[in-house]
């Protein structure tokens, strides 16, 4: 598992890459949790009015329409398929800030009887829980990083290795990840080769972790 950064002009958004793309059903016991479908495996920014009508409702922050257009976004993957027959694609959003809203689309499955996923920002991560669940249950899908004027999204990805242990601090480093689908760069902030190989050779027939919470584990 590792924390994978997608580059945004004032946003990084780290997803967990077993959660592949926010596609959320709440109610499902069995459920691992949803996954942001934001262009591939990470963030997909709304682009405004491109996609034409709007033939269903729209959303109260952002007005955006909430029929999951994939002209809505920079970026989808259509390959990824529904959890069940009655699943549905919805545009989902959450207030990131004052004047900022993180748009993205989600799988809405009450058509299968299942409660429908409630999403919030909080602390800087994309919560969810299905809506008969109080506000103090569900899980974290993503994280989002503010990226100041100036900083790249590799910057702040380092920036997080303050959680690292001492000794991996300074022999972590960010690589581009290929074949992912998502709008904008992606990259894994992972050990160099040098601390690798050591994990390896220390750890060779069990996991092992590097880089802090937002680093890898092989």
């Amino acid at each position: 598992m590792s924390f994978r950064f997608a580059d945004r002009s004032r946003l990084a958004a780290a997803a967990i890459a077993a959660a592949a793309s926010l596609s959320g059903c709440g109610g499902r016991s069995d459920a691992a949790g949803p996954t942001v479908e934001t262009g591939g495996t990470m963030l997909a920014a709304s682009t405004g009015g491109a996609a034409g009508p709007c033939m269903a409702s729209t959303l109260p922050i952002t007005g955006v329409c909430t029929d999951a257009n994939p002209k809505l976004f920079l970026k989808t993957d259509p390959t990824l398929d529904t959890f069940a027959t009655h699943c549905v694609w919805r545009t989902e959003e959450v207030k990131t800030g004052d004047d900022e809203a993180l748009v993205f689309r989600a799988q809405d499955c009450t058509g299968e009887k299942w409660d429908k996923t409630v999403f919030s920002f909080v602390s800087n991560y994309v919560k969810y829980r299905a809506s008969s669940l109080p506000d103090t249950e569900g899980g974290f899908a993503l994280q989002v990083f503010p990226v100041a004027k100036g900083q790249t999204a590799e910057q702040v990805a380092l920036q997080t290795l303050g959680n690292a242990p001492d000794d991996q601090r300074t022999r972590c480093i960010t690589y581009a990840v290929s074949g992912v689908k998502a709008a904008g760069r992606v990259f894994e902030l992972g050990p160099n080769p040098e601390l690798k190989k050591e994990l390896e050779d220390a750890h060779p027939d069990e996991p092992w972790e590097a880089c802090g919470p937002n680093g890898v584990t092989m």
